[in-house]
């Protein structure tokens, strides 16, 4: 039986948390060790959609003795790892938080991918998609991958059925496959062109989105704007999404349970409007945790009723 759900993720990692204990010597610092998780942002989004009760393959490279500790993370939040093994070893990411909001991370490039490693990933992902509703395609690519793979993946697998969720020339490139569905924050948006500075101001952004999805000829783009929330322009309007006041201590994660609940509203057939709302409570939950675990049900209930959209 096919997976409803593909997640890829090229450049995926083993993600550790840790939170700083008392202050630093000249030399050391104590930390206590918080979480370790499957990290990248199509993994996260991936367990983030298990734990909601979806059917979910994720796809990636995976290599070395982290490689294999991802493969088990991934098995541990409810998704099946369809991931193609590479000679390189796969990254880690480190978060290490401070005290209030303070929060620093270290990650490194990835692993260096070939070109065998490369199509057979591409024939793994096919194989994995076949007859899944949708296909995620989200985060950074790893050295010696091509700028195009994910618009080389889009077209393999049918764009109709494509989320897409990266930045620079990996953004760019796939854009050009016309997926169904593109995230962004404002930053990676701006590969597209200087965005409005402001945050929900329909005015603003209307005509922006409006000549940015008849650029690209994609009906559907989410932008995420932090701590203001999130707009979106879907089926020629556009729509704002105001978030609710959390109390922030991890952001890591956030945007990814953003995506992930679009892609669970759409799967649901949600309204837009109630699709972005839905996608704001999710990254504010996260938001408020030490790590990026799955958020609670129960909290996203009552996060939903103030996000209101516009």
């Amino acid at each position: 039986m096919a997976p409803a759900i593909v997640t890829v993720t090229p450049n995926g990692s083993v993600d550790l948390v840790l939170r700083r204990v008392g202050p630093p010597s000249s030399e050391e610092q104590e930390v206590d060790q918080v979480a370790e998780t499957a990290g990248g942002k199509g993994h996260n989004v991936a367990r983030y959609l298990a734990a909601a009760g979806h059917s979910v393959t994720a796809c990636g490279f995976a290599g070395g003795w982290t490689g294999d500790a991802l493969r088990g993370l991934l098995e541990r939040s409810g998704v099946n790892p369809r991931l193609t093994t590479i000679a390189g070893q796969t990254r880690r990411y480190t978060t290490l938080i401070g005290d209030g909001q303070a929060r620093r991370s270290y990650h490194a490039a990835g692993p260096e991918v070939a070109a065998d490693e490369i199509d057979r990933l591409i024939a793994d992902v096919d194989a994995a998609a076949a007859g899944a509703t949708t296909v995620v395609l989200a985060g950074s690519l790893p050295p010696g991958a091509p700028a195009d793979l994910y618009e080389t993946i889009a077209r393999v697998v049918d764009p109709a059925r494509v989320v897409l969720d990266s930045s620079g020339v990996a953004l760019v490139a796939g854009v050009r496959a016309r997926p169904a569905m593109v995230k962004v924050n404002r930053d990676e948006l701006r590969v597209f062109g200087e965005p409005p500075t402001t945050e929900l101001d329909l005015a603003a952004w209307d005509p922006f989105l409006e000549r940015l999805a008849a650029r690209t000829g994609i009906a559907t783009w989410w932008v995420t704007l932090g701590a203001a929330g999130a707009i979106g322009r879907v089926g020629g309007r556009t729509i704002g999404v105001t978030a609710p006041t959390v109390m922030v201590v991890n952001t890591t994660g956030a945007g990814d349970a953003f995506l992930a609940a679009l892609v669970d509203a759409r799967v649901h057939g949600e309204p837009p409007e109630r699709a972005g709302a839905i996608g704001v409570a999710w990254a504010s939950a996260v938001c408020e945790q030490d790590a990026p675990w799955p958020p609670d049900r129960t909290r996203i209930d009552r996060l939903l009723a103030p996000a209101k959209p516009r």
